[in-house]
């Protein structure tokens, strides 16, 4: 292959999940964008904007530029309590000489904290958004359960639809995807019923299996010649 000829390309987005809504991070102050889904693209949020990057730098500068616009309250627990999703995500991009095109992606996640009112003492607006974390986290729950039991099995109805994270991520929980999860949770003893419920959603995560084959992408003009070649 001539390297040459390759292209590589690499681009960047951030967005939070705020309160159920979609908010761009590298373009803030605009309206709640939405999430469409088809059999051919898949799942991506329609409006979502993306940088071009060459460096390290730049993707660094980028999530610096975002995490500068996220969500966040004081609580009693935590005086910089974040109170949305974020998910920034990295496109890779190779397009041959021939046509053909791969494309990656990798989305890191990060996920505001399930909370117990009684202990963080929200109230007004920031009660609010405890709840519709809350609803989220307990859609992603039930998503990661419906997986792990239909792993090594035909996979029957997967409720991604019932939150935008989930949905979002429809690809990464039971896609054609390798996904890493890291979970944060105390060692003090006030927070023990917390720590074993997340340990809990660990395991059952880690059950899930997923089989990753790669896809390649070719140009409507080489889809056409082959067609051509297959009706000879």
């Amino acid at each position: 292959e001539d390297k040459e000829a390759t292209e590589f390309q690499v681009k960047c987005s951030f967005l939070e999940i705020y309160k159920e809504a979609i908010r761009d991070l590298l373009c803030p102050g605009g309206s709640a964008l939405r999430v469409r889904e088809t059999p051919q693209k898949g799942v991506w949020v329609d409006g979502l904007s993306e940088r071009f990057v060459s460096s390290m730098e730049e993707v660094m500068q980028l999530l610096e530029t975002g995490e500068k616009f996220r969500a966040c309250a004081f609580t009693q627990m935590n005086a910089t309590s974040s109170r949305s999703h974020s998910l920034f995500t990295i496109t890779f991009s190779q397009k041959s000489s021939d046509g053909t095109e791969k494309i990656g992606k990798l989305y890191l996640a990060d996920l505001a904290g399930s909370e117990k009112v009684g202990k963080t003492g929200a109230t007004g607006n920031t009660l609010k958004e405890a709840m519709k974390i809350n609803q989220s986290l307990s859609a992603l729950g039930n998503c990661i359960n419906a997986l792990s039991k239909a792993s090594g099995k035909k996979k029957g109805h997967i409720p991604y639809r019932d939150s935008k994270l989930t949905h979002i991520l429809k690809e990464a929980l039971g896609g054609n995807s390798k996904t890493t999860l890291l979970i944060a949770c105390s060692p003090h003893s006030s927070n023990v019923e917390e720590t074993v419920s997340t340990l809990r959603f660990g395991q059952r995560a880690k059950s899930i299996k997923n089989k990753v084959t790669a896809r390649i992408h070719r140009s409507v003009e080489e889809l056409n010649a082959i067609i051509l070649q297959l009706q000879k």
